[in-house]
Protein backbone atom coordinates (compact mmCIF):
# COMPACT_ATOMS: atom_id res chain seq x y z
CA UNK A 1 0.00 0.00 0.00
CA UNK A 2 1.07 3.38 -0.85
CA UNK A 3 3.79 2.40 -3.36
CA UNK A 4 3.88 4.23 -6.83
CA UNK A 5 3.84 1.46 -9.75
CA UNK A 6 7.48 1.48 -11.67
CA UNK A 7 7.47 3.70 -14.72
CA UNK A 8 4.29 5.42 -13.70
CA UNK A 9 4.84 9.06 -13.51
CA UNK A 10 7.49 8.83 -16.29
CA UNK A 11 4.71 8.79 -18.57
CA UNK A 12 2.71 11.24 -17.35
CA UNK A 13 1.21 14.07 -20.24
CA UNK A 14 2.01 17.58 -20.17
CA UNK A 15 -1.26 18.54 -19.94
CA UNK A 16 -2.13 16.65 -16.60
CA UNK A 17 0.89 18.38 -14.56
CA UNK A 18 -1.42 21.00 -13.89
CA UNK A 19 -3.53 22.31 -10.60
CA UNK A 20 -6.86 21.38 -12.36
CA UNK A 21 -5.64 17.87 -12.99
CA UNK A 22 -4.99 17.57 -9.37
CA UNK A 23 -8.05 19.61 -8.15
CA UNK A 24 -10.46 16.74 -10.58
CA UNK A 25 -8.12 13.95 -8.93
CA UNK A 26 -9.54 15.25 -5.05
CA UNK A 27 -13.15 15.45 -6.38
CA UNK A 28 -12.97 12.25 -7.91
CA UNK A 29 -11.66 10.75 -5.14
CA UNK A 30 -13.90 12.06 -2.77
CA UNK A 31 -16.62 11.06 -4.38
CA UNK A 32 -15.61 7.11 -4.76
CA UNK A 33 -14.45 7.58 -1.31
CA UNK A 34 -17.65 8.34 -0.05
CA UNK A 35 -19.43 5.73 -2.26
CA UNK A 36 -17.44 2.93 -1.77
CA UNK A 37 -15.13 3.48 0.87
CA UNK A 38 -11.22 3.92 1.10
CA UNK A 39 -10.54 0.03 0.94
CA UNK A 40 -12.69 -1.10 -1.92
CA UNK A 41 -11.64 2.18 -4.06
CA UNK A 42 -9.39 1.69 -6.67
CA UNK A 43 -7.00 4.26 -8.56
CA UNK A 44 -8.50 3.04 -12.12
CA UNK A 45 -12.29 4.36 -10.62
CA UNK A 46 -10.92 7.23 -9.72
CA UNK A 47 -8.57 8.15 -13.08
CA UNK A 48 -11.95 7.35 -14.54
CA UNK A 49 -14.26 9.96 -13.12
CA UNK A 50 -11.59 12.65 -12.98
CA UNK A 51 -11.04 11.63 -16.84
CA UNK A 52 -7.23 11.62 -16.53
CA UNK A 53 -4.43 8.72 -16.78
CA UNK A 54 -3.25 6.69 -14.10
CA UNK A 55 0.44 8.17 -14.71
CA UNK A 56 -1.35 11.65 -13.74
CA UNK A 57 -2.59 10.31 -10.22
CA UNK A 58 0.81 8.94 -9.41
CA UNK A 59 2.60 12.11 -10.55
CA UNK A 60 0.29 14.39 -8.52
CA UNK A 61 -0.43 12.07 -5.20
CA UNK A 62 1.88 8.87 -5.42
CA UNK A 63 -0.51 6.61 -4.22
CA UNK A 64 -4.19 6.37 -3.51
CA UNK A 65 -3.19 6.44 0.14
CA UNK A 66 -1.39 9.85 -0.34
CA UNK A 67 -4.44 10.91 -2.48
CA UNK A 68 -7.06 10.31 0.68
CA UNK A 69 -4.59 11.99 3.50
CA UNK A 70 -4.33 14.98 1.41
CA UNK A 71 -8.24 15.09 1.39
CA UNK A 72 -8.08 15.33 4.72
CA UNK A 73 -5.12 17.47 5.14
CA UNK A 74 -6.77 20.04 3.15
CA UNK A 75 -9.78 19.53 5.13
CA UNK A 76 -7.81 20.00 8.51
CA UNK A 77 -6.73 23.35 7.31
CA UNK A 78 -9.89 24.40 6.17
CA UNK A 79 -11.31 23.57 9.70
CA UNK A 80 -8.32 25.13 11.27
CA UNK A 81 -8.63 28.52 9.53
CA UNK A 82 -12.12 28.76 10.71
CA UNK A 83 -11.79 28.13 14.56
CA UNK A 84 -8.65 30.72 13.83
CA UNK A 85 -11.34 33.10 12.34
CA UNK A 86 -13.74 32.38 15.45
CA UNK A 87 -11.21 33.05 18.04
CA UNK A 88 -10.32 36.27 16.20
CA UNK A 89 -13.87 37.64 15.67
CA UNK A 90 -15.09 40.54 17.79
CA UNK A 91 -17.79 40.33 19.62
CA UNK A 92 -19.42 38.84 23.17
CA UNK A 93 -18.96 35.55 24.06
CA UNK A 94 -22.12 34.60 22.93
CA UNK A 95 -22.49 36.38 19.49
CA UNK A 96 -19.08 34.94 18.89
CA UNK A 97 -19.74 31.09 19.65
CA UNK A 98 -22.93 31.85 17.93
CA UNK A 99 -20.76 32.47 14.64
CA UNK A 100 -18.42 29.69 15.28
CA UNK A 101 -21.63 27.30 15.03
CA UNK A 102 -22.87 28.88 11.63
CA UNK A 103 -19.62 29.18 10.24
CA UNK A 104 -19.18 25.31 10.95
CA UNK A 105 -22.79 24.77 9.75
CA UNK A 106 -21.93 26.39 6.14
CA UNK A 107 -18.30 24.34 6.23
CA UNK A 108 -20.02 20.77 6.89
CA UNK A 109 -23.02 21.69 4.20
CA UNK A 110 -20.48 22.86 1.88
CA UNK A 111 -18.41 19.60 2.23
CA UNK A 112 -20.76 17.24 3.12
CA UNK A 113 -18.51 14.29 0.73
CA UNK A 114 -15.38 15.52 2.20
CA UNK A 115 -16.94 15.21 6.47
CA UNK A 116 -18.80 11.86 5.37
CA UNK A 117 -15.28 10.45 4.34
CA UNK A 118 -13.17 11.80 7.22
CA UNK A 119 -16.05 10.21 9.91
CA UNK A 120 -16.19 6.99 7.65
CA UNK A 121 -12.31 6.63 7.68
CA UNK A 122 -12.05 7.44 11.57
CA UNK A 123 -14.54 5.32 12.29
CA UNK A 124 -13.47 2.56 10.06
CA UNK A 125 -11.38 -0.71 10.59
CA UNK A 126 -7.62 0.28 11.29
CA UNK A 127 -6.02 -2.03 9.49
CA UNK A 128 -5.45 -0.69 5.81
CA UNK A 129 -6.34 2.88 6.69
CA UNK A 130 -3.48 5.35 6.00
CA UNK A 131 -2.19 7.04 9.11
CA UNK A 132 -3.81 10.38 10.39
CA UNK A 133 -4.81 12.27 13.38
CA UNK A 134 -7.81 12.51 13.58
CA UNK A 135 -7.98 14.17 16.83
CA UNK A 136 -6.59 17.55 15.25
CA UNK A 137 -10.41 18.14 14.19
CA UNK A 138 -11.42 17.98 17.73
CA UNK A 139 -8.64 19.42 19.95
CA UNK A 140 -8.71 22.39 17.46
CA UNK A 141 -12.49 22.87 17.94
CA UNK A 142 -12.27 22.31 21.96
CA UNK A 143 -9.25 24.82 22.20
CA UNK A 144 -11.44 27.71 19.67
CA UNK A 145 -14.37 27.07 21.79
CA UNK A 146 -12.68 26.79 25.45
CA UNK A 147 -10.81 30.11 24.63
CA UNK A 148 -13.98 32.04 23.42
CA UNK A 149 -15.83 30.30 27.07
CA UNK A 150 -13.02 31.69 29.05
CA UNK A 151 -12.50 35.10 27.66
CA UNK A 152 -16.32 35.30 27.91
CA UNK A 153 -16.09 34.54 31.54
CA UNK A 154 -13.07 36.75 32.10
CA UNK A 155 -15.07 39.71 30.89
CA UNK A 156 -18.59 38.60 32.85
CA UNK A 157 -20.86 37.61 29.97
CA UNK A 158 -20.74 33.81 30.83
CA UNK A 159 -20.98 32.45 34.73
CA UNK A 160 -18.22 31.01 36.01
CA UNK A 161 -20.49 28.23 38.90
CA UNK A 162 -19.63 25.94 35.84
CA UNK A 163 -15.94 25.38 34.20
CA UNK A 164 -15.11 26.56 30.78
CA UNK A 165 -13.80 22.93 30.06
CA UNK A 166 -17.48 21.65 30.71
CA UNK A 167 -19.11 24.87 28.79
CA UNK A 168 -17.66 24.04 25.87
CA UNK A 169 -17.93 20.16 25.97
CA UNK A 170 -21.71 21.13 26.12
CA UNK A 171 -21.38 22.98 22.92
CA UNK A 172 -19.10 20.95 20.86
CA UNK A 173 -21.56 18.52 21.95
CA UNK A 174 -24.45 20.46 20.07
CA UNK A 175 -22.11 20.97 17.15
CA UNK A 176 -21.08 17.50 17.17
CA UNK A 177 -24.97 16.69 16.90
CA UNK A 178 -25.73 18.71 14.01
CA UNK A 179 -22.99 17.92 11.55
CA UNK A 180 -23.82 13.90 12.63
CA UNK A 181 -27.50 14.76 11.34
CA UNK A 182 -25.89 16.86 8.33
CA UNK A 183 -23.51 13.78 6.83
CA UNK A 184 -25.95 10.32 7.21
CA UNK A 185 -28.52 10.52 4.70
CA UNK A 186 -30.94 8.91 7.20
CA UNK A 187 -30.97 11.54 9.01
CA UNK A 188 -33.03 15.04 7.64
CA UNK A 189 -30.42 17.84 7.93
CA UNK A 190 -31.09 20.24 11.00
CA UNK A 191 -31.54 23.56 9.66
CA UNK A 192 -29.72 26.78 10.87
CA UNK A 193 -32.45 28.11 12.35
CA UNK A 194 -32.92 25.17 14.52
CA UNK A 195 -29.10 25.91 15.47
CA UNK A 196 -29.49 28.96 16.60
CA UNK A 197 -32.42 28.03 18.88
CA UNK A 198 -30.46 25.27 20.67
CA UNK A 199 -27.65 27.32 20.87
CA UNK A 200 -29.99 29.88 22.66
CA UNK A 201 -31.37 27.39 25.05
CA UNK A 202 -27.63 27.21 26.21
CA UNK A 203 -27.16 30.52 26.34
CA UNK A 204 -30.46 31.36 28.34
CA UNK A 205 -30.65 28.74 30.30
CA UNK A 206 -34.15 26.01 29.78
CA UNK A 207 -34.41 25.84 33.67
CA UNK A 208 -34.14 29.56 34.86
CA UNK A 209 -37.18 30.20 34.93
CA UNK A 210 -37.74 27.27 37.53
CA UNK A 211 -34.49 27.74 39.24
CA UNK A 212 -36.00 31.82 39.98
CA UNK A 213 -39.00 30.30 41.63
CA UNK A 214 -36.57 28.17 43.50
CA UNK A 215 -34.95 31.03 44.66
CA UNK A 216 -38.33 32.76 45.99
CA UNK A 217 -39.36 30.19 47.44
CA UNK A 218 -36.76 30.41 50.15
Amino acid sequence: MGTIEPGATADVAPAETDERTRSRLLRAAVCIFDRKGYAAASVREIVEIAGVTKPALYYHFGSKERLLTTVLDEACREFTAAMERAVARKGTARQRLEALCEDLHGLFQEHVPVVRVAHATFFGPVEGAPPFDFTLFDRRLEAAVRRIVEEGQAAGEIATAASAADVSLVIMGVIGVFAVRQIHYSFEPIGLDTMRRVIGLIFDGVLREQGQQGERRQ
